[in-house]
């Protein structure tokens, strides 16, 4: 009976390593520890409303589903607070400064996504973000929330991306850098704004159609 539970107990521990991501090779940000880890393969991928504490990826505004085995983005349609409708929003509550950001996306039919960051003010105000579509990739400095959001384009490459293919995003943040590269495609910008700690960690998408997996969050320090 012990030698079976020493046995089904190094099962458990194999399993969870093999589902542990190595830590992503890097350029501006060395990697300290992993803070999250989802595949999106599953209805559970998402934390449930309510969810005490920082576990879990919190769908948060617009639909969000598991489809295929990656999260999918379906945006708010328009309403009386928001005549337009609003982004889809997926986060991770955080407290963190520096950090790195790795996994997959596909656009799909959706004409842009994004993977963003906020401050620890009540309530979040945003930070930054590179933006993507298929014929443009972006990184802007924000501030503000809702109505008082202000972004500002700090640099920004034109590109050709598959739309219905998968791409590989890798974001670093470290002190006033953030260095974003999308397979073979890096740019690179400074701001103060990005010295602020961070809150919330996670991705944006318009319309619908756009899918998010593997990914991985982890904190870092500047590599000097």
């Amino acid at each position: 009976m012990k030698s079976l539970s020493l046995l089904l107990a190094l099962m458990c521990l194999q399993q969870a390593a093999a589902e542990t991501p190595a830590a992503p090779a890097t350029q501006i940000c060395q990697t300290t520890e992993l803070v999250a880890a989802e595949k999106f393969d599953r209805p559970e991928s998402f934390a449930k409303e309510g969810q005490p504490g920082m576990d879990g990826w919190r769908a948060g505004i617009g639909t969000w589903s598991i489809v295929d085995g990656a999260a999918y983005a379906k945006q708010e349609g328009p309403s009386k607070n928001r005549p337009n409708g609003h982004e889809a929003v997926c986060e991770h509550l955080v407290e963190l400064g520096d950090y790195v950001l790795t996994g997959e996306f596909k656009l799909g039919a959706s004409p842009q996504i994004g993977f963003v960051c906020r401050d620890t003010n009540k309530p979040n105000l945003h930070q930054g973000r590179v933006v993507i579509t298929p014929t443009a990739i972006w990184i802007q400095k924000m501030s503000g929330i809702a109505k008082e959001t202000r972004r500002e384009e700090l640099t920004k490459i034109e590109v050709k991306l598959d739309p219905e293919a998968w791409h590989r995003i890798t974001v670093e943040v470290c002190g006033d850098r953030w260095l974003a590269r999308v397979d073979d495609h890096t740019l690179e910008a400074r701001h103060e704004r990005f010295k602020d700690r961070k809150g919330r960690i996670g991705m944006v998408a318009r319309g619908e159609g756009a899918q998010f997996r593997h990914l991985s969050l982890w904190s870092a320090q500047s590599k000097g």
